[in-house]
């Protein structure tokens, strides 16, 4: 038996199940090994008979089903599917050695909500025969899933959170709300305790998510752990607050798959929510809580939500006593506050505190682990509203405008440090070099030391497909999000003297048995000929002095932008770096080649930006590099998920082209995580045209090149006959798409 909501009407189900000669389910079909699925007799449109012969594992025999498909109305107008067997003698056109086997099923489908419905799905079947248990169950696994492919099919799980989510924002945004003397003692209560707590009594801990900040503190003498993490989400009050009341929308419910939970609505602003979660930790019960939250807003500004758990609360009695409800406490506390708009994007700051007991003999070591997860409940939260990329591109386009306008003039200094930065270039030359190997073949590099010298001079070089302004623009905003990385702790711009002159601050974290780094430098860029010109030059200041907690480093560099062509801009960057302290310079110079592809950093941020309508050979040349560089997204790959896969998942969510390339070809990502990962083993046939190529036989066809490329002296020839074996499914791409080659 299987239940199920589908998001579209009975009728569009009803229809997509009766055409059983579908092509995705031939394909499936065939894909599992069964030998033959065919329509044996249509009667009328609502009325087949559908004959399947199903493969068994060696030495059973093939089994044989022969049923009559109807559909009808039941008494009440609900739409019914019904399967019955028939005996029918079947022609397959081959030779068949089979036992016929006995399935009844019946779909049933009823009204759901606004352009919804409930699909229930019941099937007897007999294989008949002396048949192993768990080969039956594999068999009925395999058909219930007929009835999950229905619901893949019309999912529309984003469309329909956003459309509740929608839906409470605006209640929250414009329904006055009356509060009872309970609710209002439940949000000053939790305030007190929580909210009122400040920020300079946590302890700071290392928080995964670089825009996120976090904190703990433990009270003397109890396993409570108070955690707080603090974000600003770029969205709007209300629809922060929206996102965090739905408990059980679709998306939440996925997350958290694992924990049992519902919820009541007592009003608009006060709920019940149960859940149940898994410590998973040997020996300790699941624990059980019962909270009630209230939201109302503070101000204009500011809103303000409460979570208390109450374990005899009258809604949820307590059932079972395979959860620990009494012993355990948690008591939440949002606060969001609307913040400037940044770039036209709505801001959030989203303070969230709670107090966790998790009851028991429960270690604090665990209490602090599970209060570190939660507090990424506010990372996910942000990702979820995240607008980088709006917000870099908006202040790119702003400094592409102000550096076309720009007239200053430059002090004695500032021409001093342009000076300095020239000279690097001409020093470089001078020196001995060493070519160093860097992750994308599209940027090479070289390493040098000056006589005397204690550490390693770095230069490279690329290609950007982006006009010299765009690249300026890009690298003078110091504070773009794009630039943050796992190992900043602060980063800021101290002093901007003019537009072309600023003083910036990075403060590093290092591996714990050495202190921190922190770097202050001047930052400086000039117009020359058709190109620009940047310098960094290390700089000492009374408003961020030398402390004894972390070593003040010297990073000197120097950038040339030269225009290439109309779409091109060429990058020379040249780096020498000091750590400070008695670090040895053979350990910095390994730490060369990552700071020089900075402009490797440049090349593919611009690439990601180019549409499919833009590209030519070399855009595809410079994306194919890139899908074969080992990436952190390899590190985060979802579980069965290989590390090639999840370098395409990202690469094909990442750049524009990309993503208009996976919905014109849906097989796409799958054939290049096949190309890139290059097994040379046979690869199957794949007899299908472009437009009904299936994800798997896209992996099919993406396994058949690593085989051509071994059996060919050269590329060329390879893909000829890679394109000309799967000429049906790639013919028609490599005749008509520039780029595919």
């Amino acid at each position: 038996m299987y239940v199920a909501v589908l998001d579209c009407s009975e009728r569009d189900a009803m229809a997509w199940w009766f055409s059983f000669m579908r092509r995705e389910n031939v394909k499936q079909s065939s894909e599992q090994g069964n030998p033959a699925l065919m329509l044996a007799n249509e009667r009328s449109r609502h009325d087949h008979v559908v004959a399947t012969i199903k493969k068994m594992p060696f030495p059973l025999h093939n089994r044989e089903f022969v049923n009559r498909l109807v559909c009808c109305l039941d008494v009440n107008g609900d739409l019914l599917i019904v399967c019955v067997p028939v005996n029918n003698v079947i022609d397959y056109g081959m030779n068949t050695r089979t036992v016929r086997g006995v399935s009844r099923a019946l779909l049933w489908l009823t009204p759901y909500g606004e352009s919804q419905c409930k699909v229930t799905y019941i099937q007897y079947l007999d294989a008949c025969g002396r048949i192993p248990t768990f080969v039956a169950n594999a068999k009925l696994l395999l058909a219930l899933d007929a009835v999950g492919d229905l619901r893949e099919k019309f999912q529309r799980d984003d469309e329909i959170d956003k459309l509740e989510r929608d839906q409470l924002a605006r209640v929250i945004k414009e329904e006055p709300q009356t509060y009872t003397a309970e609710e209002n003692l439940l949000l000053i209560k939790v305030n007190v305790k929580l909210g009122m707590i400040e920020w300079e009594r946590f302890e700071e801990l290392e928080s995964p998510d670089l825009f996120v900040r976090m904190g703990k503190i433990f009270v003397d003498g109890e396993k409570d752990v108070t955690i707080r993490g603090v974000a600003t989400i770029d969205a709007l009050v209300r629809q922060c607050a929206a996102w965090d009341l739905m408990k059980m929308s679709r998306e939440q419910m996925k997350r958290r798959s694992n924990s049992e939970r519902s919820l009541v609505k007592i009003n608009e602003h006060q709920s019940v929510y149960r859940f149940v979660r898994n410590l998973h930790i040997p020996s300790l019960l699941p624990r059980e809580w019962i909270m009630t939250s209230v939201w109302k807003w503070r101000d204009l500004r500011t809103l303000e939500i409460a979570y208390e758990h109450n374990p005899d609360h009258e809604l949820f009695p307590k059932m079972s006593s395979k959860f620990m409800r009494d012993g355990n406490s948690s008591t939440v506390h949002y606060l969001l506050e609307e913040m400037p708009t940044s770039r036209g994007v709505p801001q959030t700051r989203v303070t969230f505190t709670q107090t966790v007991n998790l009851g028991g003999l429960v270690p604090k070591w665990a209490v602090t682990r599970q209060g570190g997860k939660q507090l990424m409940y506010l990372s996910t939260m942000r990702k979820q509203f995240d607008k980088s990329l709006e917000i870099d591109c908006a202040t790119r386009a702003q400094n592409v405008g102000l550096i076309a306008d720009h007239m200053e003039q430059y002090s004695e200094e500032e021409n001093r440090i342009l000076a300095e930065g020239e000279n690097h270039f001409t020093d470089f030359q001078g020196m001995k070099v060493k070519s160093l190997k860097m992750a994308s073949p599209l940027t090479t590099a070289k390493i040098a030391y000056k006589s005397g010298g204690r550490h390693a001079w770095g230069r490279a070089t690329t290609t950007v497909r982006a006009r010299p302004e765009e690249v300026l623009a890009f690298t003078w905003d110091a504070m773009r999000r794009s630039a943050r990385r796992d190992e900043d702790l602060e980063k800021s711009v101290e002093e901007r003297i003019n537009w072309h002159n600023t003083l910036v601050y990075v403060k590093k974290r290092t591996p714990k048995i050495i202190l921190d780094r922190d770097f202050l430098g001047r930052c400086v860029w000039k117009k020359e000929g058709e190109g620009f010109v940047l310098v960094t030059s290390p700089e000492e200041s009374e408003a961020r002095p030398i402390t004894g907690s972390v070593v003040r480093g010297k990073y000197w560099s120097a950038l040339k932008i030269k225009r290439k062509n109309d779409k091109e801009t060429t990058l020379e960057y040249v780096i020498n770096q000091d750590a400070g302290g008695s670090l040895p310079g053979w350990l910095m110079s390994r730490y060369t080649g990552s700071n020089l592809a900075f402009v490797t950093e440049i090349q593919e941020y611009f690439q990601a930006l180019r549409g499919l309508e833009e590209w030519d050979a070399d855009d595809a040349r410079a994306v194919g590099e890139v899908m074969c560089i080992k990436t952190k997204a390899e590190k985060h790959s979802e579980k069965g998920e290989n590390k090639q896969s999840a370098r395409m998942r990202v690469l094909f969510k990442k750049h524009l082209s990309l993503c208009e390339i996976g919905r014109r070809y849906e097989f796409f990502e799958g054939m290049m995580a096949r190309v890139v990962r290059s097994t040379p083993k046979p690869a199957g046939d794949v007899k299908s045209k472009l437009c009904s190529v299936s994800l798997t036989e896209g992996e099919t066809i993406g396994r058949g090149l690593a085989m051509a490329l071994a059996c060919n002296l050269t590329a060329e020839a390879a893909v000829d006959e890679w394109v000309l074996k799967y000429k049906r499914s790639l013919g028609e791409l490599d005749r008509t798409e520039a780029w595919f080659r």
